[in-house]
């Protein structure tokens, strides 16, 4: 694929958006306690209960409608920190966001939170997509997860087959 990056199967939707540079980044928690070696999150993020779509920080939900307009969005991506250490933002934005733009509006999370009762909130609130970015110290212990149990949940956990890809 294009810049080196490469993959084995067929694209995932929400990725396919994302190459299509149509997917707003809703950042909705800079909080997590995974402390992932690899973490992208920029001091400035890192740690701050703050939102940001995109690059500009949310003082109203309406930022985040307004800024998906501003772009042609199709999509939105969630992240964070993990978002779904504040899962009823997270919910609310997901709600939000499919009753301004529709179904087909695409959403995909990325979170380390591993939890079968937040993950079918989040399937039930609209979620298309999410991808699990466990800690290191559970890569090689994920069958003591309720990662199976997530991916089986109607759809893959949600609608995409995004659900259930572990590790970074």
């Amino acid at each position: 694929m294009e810049c080196g990056s490469a993959r084995t199967g067929p694209l995932a939707t929400g990725c396919e958006h994302c190459l299509n540079g149509s997917k707003m980044v809703l950042f909705v928690t800079g909080l997590c306690d995974s402390g992932c070696f690899y973490c992208p999150v920029s001091f400035e993020r890192k740690d701050k209960d703050a939102v940001y779509a995109d690059e500009m920080l949310v003082s109203e939900e309406d930022d985040i409608i307004e800024e998906a307009v501003s772009i042609g969005a199709t999509g939105t991506g969630i992240t964070g920190g993990d978002p779904l250490l504040n899962i009823d933002r997270t919910v609310s934005f997901i709600r939000m966001l499919k009753a301004r733009f529709g179904p087909d509006h695409h959403i995909h999370l990325y979170t380390a939170t591993m939890d079968a009762d937040k993950a079918g909130t989040l399937r039930d609130a609209g979620l298309d997509e999410i991808r699990f970015h466990p800690p290191e110290h559970m890569w090689d212990r994920l069958e003591e997860t309720p990662l199976r149990e997530i991916a089986e949940m109607g759809g893959n956990g949600c609608r995409d087959r995004g659900a259930g890809s572990p590790g970074p």
